[in-house]
């Protein structure tokens, strides 16, 4: 088998056994990156000279016997906004070009000091606020199942690269789904942690001091036995060195927990947008599977199904103004466009369409305008304390139905086509539940879409209209599901989505990777 389509864990082992070797390893992923990557454009740093180099290192080191690290000789890839020594973390922004970082993320340093290979960097949309990769800096990358499809965002270069067997693991950022919405659309499998638990110092961002809610930075792969091994090679008792945020708590590892007689909630319906049936199904496919694994699995229903409006009301407090001084002379993209023109609408021409958008039935619109814009302090420190108390209320009524954990959609749709995402924030109530919350979420690859899946049966409104155009045309797209757990517990996440991914794999529609664009 070529080496571009073999695991992580599968390299490390043939590495340890002797049976290949690093620089191998990476010739035969920058062969691959040449064949695929003009298709899919996933990469916008390439690292060749440098890679090979490390390669040849790590193959005397281990030869030596002086081999360290538990990633001693893999290669990785690193998100665009993710400082790396010596290269631009642009964010897609022209302005941010030749603007080096002088030392690596944390977490980077930590990749490095446990034997990783940078590959390069990938592709991210301006400013990481969008479900497609798209800047005028780098250009759009494309979804390998679908060359007109969007990979996701804003992580979406790195699932791009990985699901297109370019990188066999890398690492990507989460505020509103930019990990899992990646893993989703493009058939891998991903991590948003606890918000902490790997360090973020080195994560550039378009909105700095914007803390109601987080990114944080997470692993992505295209098995969980991946995500496990970064995991573990980014200790926080390590990362903690370099960053006081991080408690340096140790991670114990997927392989120690045992799925029997846990008790996990699903829904497949959060109450705000329905999600397309071939994401129904998978997560009923997932609680099946779960089952069999010795879980009990019952059926849940989250409170505050609008809570999304609470980010986006928070995350656009400042009226704009930090994203406006974070784009400098760069013009925003197709994507952004309506978001920012609402966002600055004086606040009695928001409630005149507002109630517009009401009476003619769309009121998921019309609340869209109403919590967008500029609000004094007193009202931003308002929806900071309503953000925690709804992270209360789920995690008591967890606590009141016993629940280890929560199985669910990670997105209301497939994949979208390109260039159709900023009338589509609405659809991200699934990811945004959980970064709102603070729990630690993965998605995981169950099935494909059914050619009878693509048809969303009376669509509402305008959103639901949006919705059904996106999915015609979706067969045959990948669909994950998303595992959520109490904070710190990324190891029963893991477990979990490992078992789903043990049983899914054995069906005649899993979405397996790597694949060739199409």
């Amino acid at each position: 088998m070529d080496l571009h389509h073999l695991s992580a864990t599968e390299l490390r082992d043939l590495l340890q056994r002797g049976e290949t070797t690093s620089s191998h390893i990476v010739e035969a992923l920058i062969a691959r990156r040449k064949a695929v990557d003009p298709q899919v454009r996933a990469f916008v740093v390439e690292l060749d000279e440098q890679a090979r180099a490390r390669a040849q290192e790590c193959d005397a080191e281990r030869k030596a016997g002086t081999a360290r690290g538990v990633l001693h000789g893999l290669p990785i890839t690193i998100k665009e906004n993710i400082d790396v020594r010596g290269l631009d973390s642009t964010m897609g922004l022209a302005h941010r070009r030749g603007k080096p970082a002088s030392c690596d993320a944390v977490t980077v340093r930590v990749l490095r000091e446990q034997g990783a290979i940078v590959l390069g960097k990938t592709n991210v949309p301006q400013l990481l606020l969008a479900q497609e990769t798209e800047n005028a800096v780098w250009g759009i990358t494309h979804n390998p199942w679908n060359l007109g499809r969007s990979p996701g965002g804003s992580s979406g270069g790195e699932a791009s690269a990985i699901a297109s067997g370019q990188s066999p693991f890398g690492i990507g950022t989460d505020i509103g789904g930019s990990i899992r919405i990646p893993a989703h659309f493009c058939g891998i499998a991903g991590l948003k942690p606890t918000v902490d638990r790997w360090s973020n110092r080195g994560s550039a961002t378009g909105i700095a001091g914007q803390e109601l809610v987080r990114a944080q930075m997470g692993p992505m792969a295209r098995t969980v036995a991946d995500l496990d091994l970064l995991m573990q090679a980014v200790d926080p008792r390590l990362s903690s060195l370099g960053d006081p945020a991080v408690p340096p708590l140790p991670y114990g590892g997927m392989q120690s927990v045992d799925l029997r007689g846990l008790r996990i909630g699903l829904f497949d319906d959060d109450g705000f947008l329905r999600a397309n049936p071939a994401l129904r199904r998978a997560v009923r496919r997932a609680g099946e599977l779960l089952t069999q694994a010795g879980a009990t699995v019952v059926q849940f229903t989250p409170p505050e199904p609008e809570l999304m409006y609470v980010w986006l009301a928070g995350i656009s407090a400042d009226g704009g103004k930090t994203l406006e001084r974070s784009l400098g002379r760069d013009a925003v993209v197709r994507q952004l466009k309506d978001t920012m023109r609402i966002a600055h609408m004086p606040g009695p021409l928001k409630a005149v369409v507002g109630k517009v958008l009401a009476a003619r039935g769309e009121k998921r619109l019309a609340k869209l305008f109403g919590v967008l814009g500029e609000k004094p302090v007193a009202d931003y420190w308002s929806l900071t304390d309503r953000r925690t108390q709804l992270r209360r209320r789920e995690f008591d009524m967890w606590n009141e139905l016993g629940l280890d954990a929560v199985l669910c959609p990670p997105h209301a749709i497939p994949a979208m086509p390109l260039g159709t995402s900023g009338d589509l924030t609405l659809t991200l109530s699934y990811a945004f539940r959980y970064v709102m919350l603070n729990f630690p979420a993965g998605v995981v690859p169950v099935t494909r879409v059914r050619s009878d899946e693509e048809v969303r049966e009376n669509p509402a409104d305008r959103l639901e209209r949006r919705t059904a155009e996106c999915e015609i045309g979706a067969a045959g797209l990948p669909v994950g599901v998303q595992v959520v757990a109490r904070p710190y517990r990324e190891d029963l996440v893991l477990a979990l989505m490992a078992a789903i991914e043990a049983g899914a794999r054995g069906d005649a529609l899993y979405p397996a990777t790597p694949v060739d664009p199409a």
